[in-house]
């Protein structure tokens, strides 16, 4: 990895080196809840890409609460970014009105597929056209973290292998300490992270004819007992104002919390908040459901349409998601690399029995090949997946059965996800 040029890695197709070095380009990147954790790594990045291609610049920006928002308002001004890293909902969202240029148009489906394994680059595919060059990704049930002093307080000695038992834990986690065990995903702003309940059960989203059909007795029976969780406060109503990614986090690093199912990238914010509950922390394989699957995805980055580089923006999304700097992320991030040969990583599958993030790290490093969304995003996704989750929250305030709820989420999916 020590020649200098995009052109000798093979990175990108059409595009030369002599031309991106005499380019004098400066390229905006945003990045999305990178800042400033994760500032060093980023910029050593975009130094070595500047430093591969003189002439062209990288201006890094990072994006929070706002960024869909700042992103919809820069493209109306005519001042949109060269280079953005948004999830994977967003950039159907984005893609579906217009505004993203096809990363198959500015980089050949040889070198994508050479870099990326086939099913992370499948997750933005949008009308048969793929808009994002797959980053860091995730496996939703990847690893189980758990609290061991919390499981000692509930007389709890072996370690639950279903959600099933996981919630079952949790209830009695409840009971004999006062905190939580699991806070499994209800809510979520940037998707419609419920629908993973049901496939986790190896229950169907859409029918045979490719409509919504997640409201069949079984489907309405699994929310309830969910519904039932929260009433009795064995899982926190909290979930329905916050992520349960961050809110897990939060309550476990202050020891309110058992258990987190999920990446290893969550261990990194445990151990920086709170050194003795990350301590007592250890790492098994995460339960699943009955169907025996998982869910995850990726974060992708993405080349708005009104973006005037475009050329050198494919060239510098191309480097950053390569599998070395994905696993350079993944050693420091334990996130999942989405690219081919993460997997063969010597320091990636090496880990320290006593430390929780590399063990976990070392558990997901390979597992790219297997994150799948679980569902494909519909059209109209904002709209699509806003009813979905107003009714998911009616449901859980009592203010529509579980049944109910599930029907007009249908209804309103099958007519407007067109």
């Amino acid at each position: 990895m020590k020649k200098r040029t995009l052109l000798a890695l093979g990175l990108l197709g059409a595009v030369s080196v002599a031309a991106l070095a005499q380019s004098g380009k400066q390229l905006e990147f945003w990045s999305w809840y990178l800042s400033p954790k994760f500032d060093p790594y980023l910029k050593s990045v975009i130094a070595d890409f500047e430093k591969a291609n003189p002439g062209v610049t990288v201006n890094l920006v990072d994006k929070q609460d706002n960024m869909v928002r700042d992103l919809q308002a820069s493209i109306a001004l005519g001042k949109a970014p060269d280079v953005v890293n948004l999830w994977q909902d967003s950039t159907a969202s984005f893609a579906q009105d217009g505004l993203l240029t096809p990363v198959s148009d500015l980089t050949t489906n040889d070198v994508l597929n050479a870099q990326f394994w086939p099913n992370t680059i499948g997750i933005f595919n949008v009308g048969n056209k793929n808009y994002g060059y797959p980053w860091y990704g995730w496996t939703d049930q990847g690893v189980m973290a758990y609290n061991t002093e919390l499981l000692k307080k509930a007389g709890l000695t072996q370690l639950p292998k279903t959600t099933s038992q996981l919630l079952q834990y949790s209830a009695i986690i409840k009971a004999k300490t006062g905190a939580y065990g699991w806070l499994p995903p209800i809510k979520d702003p940037n998707g419609a992270s419920f629908l993973g309940q049901f496939f986790l059960e190896g229950l169907a989203i859409y029918d045979g004819n490719g409509k919504a059909a997640f409201n069949t007795v079984r489907h309405a029976a699994l929310l309830a007992k969910f519904v039932r969780l929260m009433k009795d406060d064995v899982i926190p109503q909290d979930l329905l104002r916050k992520e349960a990614f961050q809110l897990n986090n939060e309550l476990y690093s202050q020891g309110k919390s058992a258990f987190i199912v999920g990446g290893a990238q969550a261990l990194v914010r445990v151990r920086d908040a709170n050194k003795d509950i990350y301590a007592k922390t250890r790492i098994t394989e995460a339960p699943l459901g009955s169907a025996g699957v998982q869910t995850g995805g990726s974060m992708s980055l993405v080349i708005p349409k009104a973006g005037k580089n475009q050329k050198e923006a494919a060239a510098f999304a191309l480097f950053m998601t390569s599998n070395k700097y994905q696993v350079q992320f993944a050693k420091l991030a334990g996130i999942v690399p989405t690219t081919k040969g993460a997997e063969k990583d010597a320091d990636l599958k090496a880990a320290n029995p006593n430390d929780a993030l590399d063990v976990a790290t070392s558990m997901v490093a390979g597992t790219g090949r297997f994150i799948n969304p679980g569902w494909a995003a519909p059209k109209n996704t904002d709209g699509v997946y806003k009813n979905f989750n107003d009714n998911i929250e009616a449901a859980f305030l009592g203010k529509k059965t579980a049944q109910q709820a599930l029907n007009d989420a249908v209804a309103f999916w099958n007519t407007n996800a067109k």
